[in-house]
């Protein structure tokens, strides 16, 4: 059997070629809008106007599943059809097709009025559909017109309900307190959501409010509230009763609610080498006959025997303490014969004393609790440990003291910092030395605060030069490092050294006087140096004069480069310039070039000689320096600048590496005074640009 829409086609395009129609204005069909609640029936209409020429129409319309079709109710409007036309509807996987036809071919008549009324019956699923109609409008040849097409809506109305969980679990909470959960009701639907009534299962749940009304779109915040008496598990299912289209909402809650008897160990504090007491309390819901705890002790805690005593809680003669250590477990154990309950439920169940045998902090922590009752059962819910705090000093010093490089003298003396990194006072009770030719300044011995540094001198009695080597030992109260051995070391010599003074000569702006002076404590017969000097000041060999001390001495100059001579004092008989301190020989500069400025400049000797008659080089100092315009007179300043900063270690660094040292004055970079520049002077300038 043919469909109808095929027979409709077929029986179109027969005809087609008896009958001509003049064309028409374009067609217009519309959708009416309808709305109603879950449940009702509500009328559409479908309009058509300016379809005059139409014999047949398809309609066909894509709608929600929450839509549909009532059977039979599509009726067509008899003022705009002839009474042969015919309606056909289908509503087949939420496609609604409406088919309008006539056998005879009449067409439709022109009206404004609804052309098709049908009703849709209203599911539970609130909101807003549209409804995009697809038309086939055919005139009596079989041939399409044109229509436009303008769609409808339908709006379900009601509330719904929903919630952010269904199922609360309390967890495990203590009991005889109040514990609280939320639950987050929102009103998904387009009307008005009206909470009547919240019922539970059981009274230790409690909602509140248990009305509300909550507006479209929006959301309500509603307390569970919590109280258990006893310990165990508890559940409940909570319902809220409401007009939503979903119908009302179970919620299922459960609780694991427990007593509370917790074990704690109360944080103490001491010095090092004190005794101190430290308190173990209870707080119980349950009847406790007898307790039992272990520690495990670390190696800074030592139980003082015999030092366990009950506290006032426990005291009345019906429970006895005993404490036990063995396999490095300090144990506890309170029990009554008559397993008499302890009384009240909170307080201190006894104390016991520990003697402080180190420093910092450890945590004492209960083990192996049991808070039993009269049956037996373990009730304990929770353990506390506690923290023991111990204040002691610490040592902190270099384990070597340098004297460095330094002239023969009967007796020499260095500095030696000691600090109390710790946070109690730090006694040092005595000093040893391995070497009786070492001693103290001060005999009386420091007590340093924590936080604080003191500064011991340290002497040596010289038997001669060369090195020398010792051990120090300090004895203090550090109970990590009660002794502390130093290492003393040093390097003694004779002074055999030459100096550089000057000054302009007199009268004569252009020359400048430099004055070589030799201390030396061997007998010296010859010098050989290299001086360095500006370019454009050069010295006059003709000019050079020999001191009274190195009478028989000569002197000779060779240029090297324009900033730099050899200078030679010598004897042709290797006479000798006997020891003392005093000026040797005199060398006279001339300006080469009269613009040059020679104030605040530097005369640097290098390189140097100094010769025993056996040809010796016995110099204790191959440089000298001459600075022109004064020093700043800081220790540390090495680079002449008036500050004491992390330029000077550059410049020491450079001088090391022999690049760019320009200013670098060397008596102010020595800062151990050993007459020399070496990585050690760098190391003790950081150390004291970083504690000035």
């Amino acid at each position: 059997m043919l469909h109808l829409q095929q027979y409709v086609v077929i029986l179109c395009a027969a005809l087609s070629s008896m009958m001509t129609v003049p064309a028409t204005a374009q067609s217009t069909l519309s959708l009416t809008s309808a709305s109603g609640h879950p449940g009702d029936e509500v009328e559409v209409s479908v309009m058509l106007g300016n379809a005059q020429s139409a014999t047949a129409m398809q309609v066909t319309i894509p709608h929600t599943p929450y839509v549909s079709y009532v059977d039979g109710s599509a009726v067509l409007n008899r003022q705009r059809v002839s009474d042969t036309h015919s309606i056909t509807v289908s509503d087949n996987d939420n496609l609604l097709s409406l088919y309008v036809y006539d056998m005879s071919l009449n067409t439709f008549k022109e009206g404004t009025d609804a052309f098709i009324t049908l009703r849709l019956k209203l599911d539970k699923e609130p909101g807003t559909y549209e409804f995009k109609p697809e038309v086939v409008l055919s005139d009596i040849s079989g041939n399409p017109l044109s229509v436009s097409v303008i769609g409808g809506k339908v709006t379900i109305l009601s509330p719904k309900i929903a919630l952010n969980v269904t199922e609360v679990n309390y967890g495990s909470v203590p009991i005889r307190s109040s514990h609280q959960k939320t639950l987050t009701v929102s009103n998904i639907g387009n009307e008005i959501l009206t909470v009547t009534d919240v019922q539970s299962t059981s009274t230790l749940f409690k909602v509140s409010p248990t009305t509300t009304s909550i507006e479209a779109g929006q959301q309500q915040t509603l307390t569970i509230e919590y109280n258990p008496q006893e310990s165990g598990t508890d559940v409940a299912d909570i319902t809220l009763i409401s007009n939503a289209v979903n119908g009302n909402q179970n919620i299922h809650v459960t609780a694991t609610p427990f007593s509370v008897n917790t074990l704690t160990v109360a944080d103490a504090a001491g010095q090092a080498g004190e005794q101190i007491t430290v308190s173990v309390s209870m707080q119980n819901m349950e009847a406790i006959v007898a307790v039992q705890c272990c520690f495990t002790l670390p190696d800074a805690l030592q139980y003082v025997e015999g030092s366990a005593t009950l506290s006032e809680r426990v005291s009345g003669g019906s429970h006895q303490l005993s404490a036990t250590e063995k396999d490095g477990k300090l144990a506890f154990y309170i029990h009554s014969s008559s397993n008499k309950a302890l009384s009240s439920n909170t307080g201190d169940l006894f104390t016991f004393k520990l003697l402080l045998n180190g420093g910092g902090s450890y945590t004492l922590q209960p083990e192996e609790v049991i808070l039993s009752n009269a049956s037996g059962i373990d009730m304990t819910s929770d353990v506390k440990g506690g923290n023991i705090r111990i204040a002691a000093p610490k040592l902190e010093c270099s384990t070597t003291l340098d004297f460095g490089r330094i002239p023969v003298e009967e007796v020499i003396k260095k500095r030696y910092m000691v600090r109390n990194g710790g946070e109690s006072p730090l006694t040092i009770q005595r000093i040893d030395f391995s070497d009786e030719k070492f001693s103290l300044t001060d005999s009386n011995l420091p007590t340093i605060a924590a936080g604080h540094a003191v500064e011991i001198e340290v002497c040596y009695r010289l038997s001669g030069p060369g090195t020398f080597t010792g051990v120090m030992q300090l004895y203090c109260n550090d109970p990590q490092n009660p002794m502390q051995a130093v290492e003393i070391k040093g390097d003694t010599y004779y002074t055999n050294e030459i100096t550089l003074n000057g000054q302009t000569v007199s009268n004569n702006a252009n020359q400048y006087a430099l004055t070589i002076s030799l201390e030396n404590t061997l007998p010296i017969v010859a010098m050989q140096f290299d001086i360095h000097w500006i370019t454009g000041m050069a010295p006059v060999k003709e000019m050079a004069s020999m001191s009274a001390r190195a009478s028989g001495h000569q002197v000779d100059i060779t240029k090297l480069s324009d900033d730099t001579y050899r200078v030679y004092l010598y004897s042709l008989n290797n006479a000798p310039i006997n020891p003392g301190k005093g000026p040797v020989a005199t060398i006279i500069y001339n300006k080469v070039n009269g613009m040059v400025d020679y104030n605040h400049t530097v005369i640097s000797a290098n390189q140097v000689i100094l010769s025993t008659k056996d040809g010796e080089n016995c110099a204790s100092s191959s440089t000298a320096e001459l600075n022109i315009g004064g020093l700043s007179g800081l220790m540390g300043d090495a680079n002449n600048d008036g500050q004491v900063n992390v330029t000077d270690i550059t410049c020491i660094v450079n001088y090391l590496l022999e690049i760019d040292s320009t200013g670098f004055v060397m008596s102010q970079a020595d800062m151990n005074q050993d007459q020399r520049i070496t990585i050690t002077d760098a190391v003790e300038l950081i150390y004291a640009i970083l504690h000035q």
